[in-house]
């Protein structure tokens, strides 16, 4: 069995098998943020109207290829 967490949290390292986990980017969701909440509070559309921040999986050791 595999065990795969979100948010990559400093705490994931620590345990006797470290958390796999896939990982946000924070800092470009804040700034995206910033630049469009003043938009919406003016009536503005966002530019542009979608963004999907990319992910990372950080493999660790709770994870394991399939047995064979």
């Amino acid at each position: 069995m595999s065990v795969v967490g979100f948010d990559d949290l400093p705490e994931v390292r620590w345990p006797a098998t470290p958390l796999t986990t896939v990982r946000r980017p924070f800092a470009d969701m804040g700034a995206l943020a910033v630049r469009t909440v003043p938009r919406l509070t003016r009536g503005e559309q966002p530019d542009p109207p979608r963004v999907e921040p990319g992910t990372d999986l950080v493999v660790r050791a709770s994870t394991a290829p399939p047995a064979s």
